[in-house]
């Protein structure tokens, strides 16, 4: 196949153009100095063969380079995506390798790093770092490692600032229904249930009255022609204590209501 033409384009590449067909071929600069093709008038079937299995190995290369230039990846984002793209695995395996060489990635590095950020940065709990983390291709016993780095004290008192910070959000609530609803939260953030409960027991919840007050009125006057007095503060009773009131401030709150104009 004799060559025609050269011309310099971006991105470190070449275009070739055939004398016989006018047919062009695209080819990175690495490739050409390899294969001394400045130099080439022509080159074989077989020669042409080589040269585009090169080419490949290098535009892999820039793929991967160009995927991790907006963030860190692990191998296994490096080699999923690579695959995406249609390389041959023997290809992206090489490339990864060639990565690796060029200290351009460290899975070891990034698990550490990883890690830290989301303790420092995030309310993930160990268990959903833990999670993502395998998703990402690190094996359990390499994760559990690192998350022991940081001692369960650092992990609870972490827990306990996010407890904190979001019992502040809940303000129509029962101390049941927020006690509920702070554990289903930081369960899905990955946190033991255990940790959740501990750290429960030992913090002051806000009695909510004059919520509760306000629900009592509600109910009053949405079931006093419904009810005779006696059915209906039970009705009552038995709509606030599903909504996670306890027993002894319902009471409190009906005998304020019995001792207003309502009652």
């Amino acid at each position: 196949m004799k060559i025609k033409s050269y011309k310099k384009l971006k991105n470190n590449s070449y275009k070739i153009t055939f004398l016989d067909t006018e047919e062009t071929l695209l080819l990175y600069d690495s490739v050409i100095l390899k294969y001394d093709l400045l130099l080439k008038k022509e080159i074989s079937k077989k020669e042409l063969a080589e040269i585009l299995e090169e080419n490949k190995k290098v535009a892999c290369y820039y793929v991967a380079l160009k995927y991790i230039s907006f963030k860190n990846r692990t191998k296994l984002e490096i080699k999923k995506y690579l695959q995406q793209q249609k390389y041959p695995n023997a290809i992206i395996d090489s490339t990864i390798k060639m990565l690796e060489d060029q200290k351009i990635i460290n899975d070891s590095e990034y698990l550490e790093m990883y890690i830290h950020d989301q303790f420092l940065l995030t309310k993930n709990g160990p268990k959903k770092i833990s999670y993502k983390l395998k998703e990402l291709g690190f094996q359990e016993e390499e994760i559990e490692k690192n998350l022991a780095k940081y001692s369960r004290e650092e992990w609870q008192t972490r827990l306990e600032i996010a407890i904190k910070k979001k019992m502040k959000t809940y303000k129509k609530e029962s101390q049941s229904k927020i006690k509920d609803k702070i554990l289903y939260t930081f369960l899905k953030e990955g946190y033991r249930k255990e940790d959740i409960e501990t750290i429960l027991e030992t913090l002051s919840f806000p009695q909510n009255t004059d919520f509760l007050l306000k629900e009592v009125e509600k109910l009053y006057k949405k079931l006093k022609d419904k009810y005779p007095e006696e059915q209906l503060f039970y009705q009552i009773k038995g709509r606030l204590l599903n909504k996670g009131f306890t027993y002894e401030e319902i009471t409190e709150a009906l005998d304020a209501i019995k001792k207003s104009s309502l009652g």
